[in-house]
């Protein structure tokens, strides 16, 4: 895991990562980012460019939080979804919480494809994505 990395949903034979391009922000607008979503499986490995703001990296630690929560208090995933970032301004993450926990890459925006990638994540995965999440916001913050 780089220390670029938004935020990393992985099993043992693939992944799907946000990464950071760089921490110095890099968007024409205050506040904006530069990244690339990354997809790792068996059957593809490809890179997606995403812009995301402040505001959706704190939307992003809220969703991990409330899923470490959940996993601390031991309930099941409840099938739930949540687009991140928002839906509609480029390509973004659709998070399934079920088992297996699924993140569709959807880019509407450019190609119109959705790629679908099951994942049995470990246990404890979101409250160590929520903490590295809160450690990179830190970061960037202070200004890379």
């Amino acid at each position: 895991m780089g220390d670029l990395d938004v935020v990393r949903f992985a099993d043992r034979s693939q992944s799907v990562a946000v990464e950071l391009a760089n921490t110095a922000g890099g968007g024409p607008y205050e506040g904006w980012h530069e990244g690339e979503i990354v997809i790792e499986t068996g059957f593809v490995r490809t890179l997606l460019p995403l812009r995301f703001t402040d505001a959706d990296l704190a939307d992003l630690g809220g969703y991990l939080a409330a899923r470490a929560a959940a996993e601390d208090s031991g309930a099941l995933p409840d099938g739930s979804t949540t687009d991140w970032p928002e839906a509609g301004r480029s390509a973004y993450l659709r998070l399934h919480a079920a088992d297996p926990f699924v993140v569709e890459i959807r880019d509407p925006v450019q190609s119109g494809v959705t790629v679908s990638v099951p994942l049995h994540l470990r246990d404890g995965w979101a409250g160590r994505a929520a903490a590295r999440l809160d450690r990179l916001r830190t970061r960037l913050a202070d200004g890379g």
